[in-house]
């Protein structure tokens, strides 16, 4: 095929994409398969009790259709109704090839092993249309997490933690009514605060604030999962054509060491080719969003490029969290945790690789730094985290994982520090 300097896609779908997969997942509060014991459009007044007890609890000034919606009275935020997303009959029928890449969010404070897949996307590349779907799937979808059937705890989100990946992407293949997942792109709460900020949000807290929101905004789960479908649909949209030539090479490298994910170059030539070949995007609609399992709603949509609009959401969220006392008074230290662990890892360091192994890898799994708003603090901190890793590493013969830290790090290092980034701040 050739080498191509024009690398949008996949720059797109690995430094994009997975901005909504991880909003939801620190906060606690993806070719067609059968789906018998997905939830039924036409739910019981029983399963809408239980399914939505928490959003009604939530939101009292809301209306009810099947779950409930809120109308934002008051706040003079606009949005379209996409009444397509949540039907069980598609409009569109894209028969021909396909590349599904799982998009995930996984949870767990700072420094935990905890992955439950809290925020569920697959981006499907057409490869013969030359389009882009989105299914996005809520959490708390009836799925086969290894207990006994009919148990409280069969759901999408427990089954990445309980039964790990490749079962999780059977299920996720599943209920997106995909044959399988070709590929998988796993992102935590950090490295989304990182590509946001690399993408021009002055505030990402306020951003992921919005697109994390079940209850404020109304709609629970499924309003939540297609917000962030819908981010990631404008977010490629307006930024395609800013990932050319020598500046698109740096933030596919950044893009690919910030997140996991086991996409490689060659795959990304291959996606990159089909969809130039069509003269991707041509239109707004050649990327579209589906959630998945369908539910007869109308959704909002609203416009996450729109800074004006971003604000106003999150200025609603933060006043029913103030009338309700939901204020977020739990947030940990990043910076003191990060400099206790790298304290001990520089003692540990004359005497045991593995220690500072074992007391630093989750961090560094995590990319635990981003949570640090100083930039100077955080990148002494990304730093010596790395270079303890990397001593460690060597130490104990594993040259290939030291590389590893060493490529995330400088590969960081170049994507913030080489003025590409100023292609995304507001108004350009």
């Amino acid at each position: 095929m050739g080498e191509r300097r024009y690398k949008p896609l996949v720059i797109t779908i690995v430094v994009l994409v997975a901005l909504g997969s991880a909003f939801v997942f620190v906060f606690k509060d993806f070719i067609f398969g059968t789906s018998s014991n997905l939830p039924k459009q036409n739910l019981t007044t029983q399963q809408k009790d239980s399914m939505y007890a928490e959003a009604t609890e939530a939101d009292a000034l809301d209306t009810m259709d099947v779950i409930r919606m809120s109308d934002l009275k008051g706040d003079e935020v606009k949005y379209a109704e996409d009444t397509e997303a949540g039907s069980s009959k598609a409009k569109r029928v894209y028969s021909g090839r396909r590349i599904n890449i799982a998009i995930t969010g996984v949870d767990g404070r700072i420094g935990t092993p905890t992955k439950h897949a809290d925020a569920n996307h697959v981006i499907s590349i057409l490869l013969d249309s030359g389009k882009i779907e989105i299914t996005s799937i809520p959490r708390d979808t009836q799925a086969d997490a290894g207990y006994p059937e009919g148990h409280a705890q069969n759901k999408l989100t427990i089954t990445r933690a309980a039964k790990g990946r490749e079962s999780y992407h059977k299920e996720l293949a599943r209920i997106a009514k995909l044959d399988r997942i070709h590929h998988w792109v796993e992102v935590g709460f950090s490295q989304v605060i990182g590509i946001l900020e690399f993408l021009g949000y002055d505030d990402p807290g306020s951003t992921l604030q919005v697109l994390r929101s079940r209850k404020a905004l109304g709609g629970d789960d499924y309003q939540r999962c297609y917000n962030q479908g819908q981010f990631i649909r404008q977010m490629i949209l307006r930024h395609f054509n800013k990932f050319t030539g020598l500046g698109g090479d740096i933030i596919l490298r950044g893009g690919l060491a910030i997140v996991d994910t086991d996409l490689d170059m060659e795959t990304i030539n291959t996606i990159i080719g089909a969809l130039e070949k069509h003269g991707f995007p041509q239109t707004y609609e050649d990327v579209f969003v589906k959630v998945r399992p369908p539910i007869n709603i109308k959704y909002k949509q609203y416009d996450f490029t729109d800074y004006s609009t971003v604000q106003a959401l999150s200025g609603k969220i933060e006043r029913i969290n103030d009338k309700k006392g939901m204020a977020d008074d739990k947030k940990r230290d990043a910076k003191a945790i990060l400099e206790k662990a790298i304290a001990k890892a520089v003692k540990d360091s004359s005497k045991s690789a593995g220690a500072v192994i074992g007391g630093l890898d989750r961090f560094f799994e995590q990319r635990a730094w981003f949570q640090v708003k100083d930039n100077t603090a955080r990148n002494q901190l990304r730093d010596q985290i790395c270079t303890l890793l990397i001593n460690a590493y060597n130490k104990k013969g594993n040259a290939e994982k030291a590389r590893k830290v060493s490529v995330v790090m400088f590969s960081e290092k170049e994507l913030f520090e080489s003025g590409v980034s100023s292609k995304f701040k507001k108004g350009k």
